[in-house]
């Protein structure tokens, strides 16, 4: 099976590593602030249980590991790339070596 390479010789066109830093800050800050205001449903940090609090703090927990979770994965993205474009020229040279 051939191997596809870009035309360019260029890597594509990711988005910028530190978007995926900014979207993994953003879900550690928003986990965060879930977590607070679970606390403050609870007798702890509030007046009173509020069950409103809690699970409001839940569906907001959710969102926030979305951003983490995508965040996690364009960097593992960019890593894999890099490692692809490695193995490519390691194959190349090794494949000009040969003939």
């Amino acid at each position: 099976m051939p191997r596809q390479s870009n035309p360019t010789g260029t890597a594509p066109a990711w988005p910028d590593p530190v978007l995926f830093r900014f979207l993994q800050g953003v879900g550690v800050a928003a986990l965060l602030g879930c977590a607070l205001l679970a606390l403050q449903g609870t007798p702890l940090l509030g007046p009173e249980w509020s069950r409103a609090r809690i699970l409001y703090a839940g569906a907001g927990a959710v969102s926030a590991l979305t951003l983490l979770a995508m965040g996690t994965l364009g960097r593992m993205l960019r890593r894999v790339e890099a490692m692809q474009t490695t193995l490519l020229a390691r194959l190349d040279r090794e494949g000009s070596r040969r003939e």
